[in-house]
């Protein structure tokens, strides 16, 4: 990594996103998170602020970032959603839930993801209220 510092113009800046990517989707992996109170609401708030560290990484590289960087970004963000969406929510409540949707919506990802996150949202909104309904 060292002979390719001078590639990146804020070294730490650059190098904490993918390690705080790294940690954060371990975290998300871990098979401890039934014994937290509510893993899924924990595992949303760190979610979505890595998103928005990306998504102003983004912000402040604009053009200059290479289209090779923006697509590691987005692979990034694919994955934490794929694996938020992997949590059980059995403890959390429907607006929790619903939050994720929100927070999964605010990533760096291609619009067909989001389009698929929102019918995604959309699928389990009518599916809470079948069940408040009956």
């Amino acid at each position: 990594m060292e002979e390719h510092k001078s590639e990146i113009a804020d070294w730490d800046l650059g190098a904490g996103i993918y390690f705080d990517f790294y940690i954060l989707r371990s975290s998300l992996k871990e098979g401890d998170i039934m014994s937290e109170a509510d893993p899924l609401g924990k595992k949303n708030d760190e979610c979505r602020s890595f998103f928005t560290r990306l998504s102003e990484s983004l912000l402040i590289w604009g053009s200059r970032l290479p289209a090779d960087a923006r697509l590691t970004y987005a692979k990034m963000s694919e994955e934490l959603c794929n694996l938020l969406m992997s949590i059980p929510g059995l403890s959390s409540t429907a607006m929790v839930r619903m939050s994720c949707f929100d927070t999964m919506l605010i990533a760096p990802t291609p619009e067909d993801m989001r389009s698929s996150h929102l019918q995604s949202a959309v699928s389990d909104f009518t599916y809470f209220l079948s069940e408040i309904s009956t």
